[in-house]
């Protein structure tokens, strides 16, 4: 991409998020970069309400630390810097809130149905097209800054094969004219949106919306940390944790990989 190509796809997404960035939003867009929540993380000092898009990273990373494949052919690199006073109880709430949020707005736009495999991997068709990772970075006093990252395979996806787990793109799955500037300010906004929004009305949402994305409800599971041997997930928790039937007792699970027990998503 060219300088020139570069500073046309900044324009049309400042037109298309004129709202947002009217509300106090910044946007930055760059060609490359190692990783856009690494960036922000080490500016989230100045960086409130900060998008900061790339087209292609070089060090992407995912849930757990894990490489995160971005070739440069026209998928979401996207992260969000916000500052916020609330505590960490209800921040660690946000990470299934924007993931819901991403899958509202592909459905909306795209016709595209979405599921969610906890707490923040979105899947189409029993294939990966995308995730979130939500990271916290400590600010004087109270505050901290929370820093979202999306990854969405728009118009291509890594090898499967590479990385031993069925992936796919969003435009294998709508007739619809798909482009980055339409997902980059479709998403963009569904994150700004999401973060302003009460705890209260934030759980109410999560306890309607999470049932028909849950891609685990009421299937066998793998989860290594409550042992061997496979566990029924019974949906979300009060607190956001997922709620696994195992050895005849409902356990909460708050971290650690969630596989279905029929089939390998790790």
């Amino acid at each position: 991409m060219t300088s020139i190509e570069l500073n046309e796809l900044e324009l049309e997404l400042r037109r298309r998020l004129s709202a947002v960035l009217d509300s106090g939003v910044q946007l930055s867009v760059v060609e490359t970069i190692d990783s856009t929540n690494v960036q922000l993380k080490a500016e989230a000092a100045t960086a409130d309400q900060t998008l900061l898009l790339a087209r292609e990273q070089t060090a992407g990373v995912g849930r757990r630390g894990s490489p995160w494949q971005s070739p440069p052919a026209g998928n979401l690199y996207l992260s969000y810097c916000v500052h916020s006073g609330r505590p960490l109880t209800e921040l660690s709430m946000w990470s299934l809130g924007v993931t819901i949020s991403v899958a509202d707005a592909l459905e909306r736009e795209l016709s595209l149905e979405c599921k969610i495999k906890w707490p923040n991997d979105l899947y189409i068709q029993g294939m990966k097209v995308g995730g979130v990772l939500l990271e916290t970075v400590n600010l004087p006093g109270d505050d901290v800054a929370v820093v979202i990252g999306v990854g969405l395979n728009v118009a291509s996806h890594p090898d499967p094969a590479l990385l031993q787990r069925p992936v796919t793109c969003i435009s294998k799955h709508t007739d619809k004219s798909v482009d980055l500037p339409m997902v980059a300010a479709v998403v963009s906004a569904a994150l700004v949106d999401m973060c302003r929004l009460s705890h209260a009305a934030l759980q109410a949402w999560l306890t309607s919306s999470w049932p028909s994305r849950d891609m685990l409800l009421n299937q066998p599971v793998v989860v290594p940390t409550l042992g061997e041997g496979l566990g029924i997930a019974r949906g979300l928790s009060h607190d956001g944790g997922l709620q696994v039937e195992f050895a005849g007792k409902i356990r909460t699970v708050y971290a650690g990989e969630v596989s279905l027990g029929h089939v390998d998503t790790q």
